[in-house]
């Protein structure tokens, strides 16, 4: 069973937001595109008891967004409290600024802070190397994909890159079709042999792990 992930994309520039989206197109995510704050919010609760995003790309900055009623701080406060298993990054040509940093971490304390005046570019080569993680013989490709690397078998589901991206922390699914999906992809790594375990602790908790004998991950970029 496949289900592409999805990704939030905040950008009040309608052509840098069309970058994004189809840059994540390319990369078989669904992209759920917003140029305004409101519409963001409006698609986390459209999208809260089925899929829910594994990233968030948020603008700091929405001086052209086509409404005001809500900002990007309420986006991310509402990713901190309801999605907690979603990457953030936050962009901003003011992200030295110290009100900056401390309003977005005020709103999202684990969002990651890239700076816009290095450009689109810059933003996709980050996103991809946060993406594209391993954990021990399993490893995530182009953000949408988890491969077996002994068999180089694939497993196509948002569920298993969620677990993969967010190891070797605890993730919590919301919805009894997500909990299917993650127990598939368990089953998944036993048929392969895989050295990475799926661990479940209740209350629709999960995490991968992985024996101490292959030694750590490679860092987080």
């Amino acid at each position: 069973m496949k289900a592409n992930p999805e990704a939030l994309l905040l950008e009040d520039d309608a052509q840098t937001l069309e970058e994004l989206r189809s840059h994540f197109a390319r990369k078989r995510f669904y992209p759920l595109a917003a140029r305004s704050a409101t519409r963001a919010l409006s698609l986390l609760e459209n999208n809260g008891e089925s899929s829910r995003p594994v990233l968030a790309v948020i603008d700091w900055d929405l001086r052209l967004a086509p409404d005001n009623r809500s900002t990007s701080g309420d986006v991310l406060a509402r990713l901190s409290h309801d999605f907690a298993e979603c990457l953030v990054i936050v962009y901003s040509q003011n992200i030295d600024a110290f009100h900056v940093r401390s309003d977005i971490h005020r709103a999202h304390p684990r969002a990651w802070l890239h700076d816009k005046r290095d450009g689109v570019s810059s933003l996709m080569v980050r996103i991809d190397r946060m993406l594209d993680q391993q954990v021990g013989d399993l490893r995530v490709h182009q953000g949408t994909v988890v491969i077996h690397m002994p068999s180089q078998d694939e497993h196509h589901h948002r569920e298993a890159v969620r677990l993969v991206v967010h190891h070797p922390d605890i993730v919590t699914f919301h919805s009894d079709t997500a909990t299917k999906a993650v127990r598939r992809f368990g089953d998944w790594l036993t048929r392969h042999d895989s050295m990475v375990k799926l661990v479940s602790l209740g209350n629709r908790k999960y995490r991968l792990a992985v024996p101490a004998a292959t030694g750590p991950d490679p860092p987080r970029t």
